[in-house]
């Protein structure tokens, strides 16, 4: 019966809450992308006709993808603060 008890509190105060549920940061975004993410490529990558990603979600996940194919160990808060710099500025997708 407390386990029933602990699990709905924790689901109540979000702690299974998805990736959705992390609000980024544009700025933290900007300079991780700035730091990082053009160390290994330019920004043409995003504005290719034959782009991986063209939703929030896909950008999102490229990002995961590559944060860990770098070895950067992002938090949740860091990809998705990087996934939202890039959707607004460079794929103008709603978040």
């Amino acid at each position: 019966m407390k386990f029933i008890l602990y699990t709905a509190a924790a689901m109540a105060a979000g702690v299974f809450a998805g990736p959705a549920a992390v609000a980024g940061d544009m700025e933290r975004g900007k300079a991780l992308h700035d730091t990082f993410c053009t160390a290994c490529h330019s920004t043409g990558v995003y504005q290719r006709d034959d782009r991986l990603a063209n939703t929030y979600l896909e950008v999102r996940q490229q990002v995961e993808r590559w944060q860990g194919n770098a070895q950067l160990r992002w938090s949740p808060y860091d990809i998705e603060s990087v996934a939202e710099y890039l959707s607004g500025r460079f794929y103008k997708i709603p978040h």
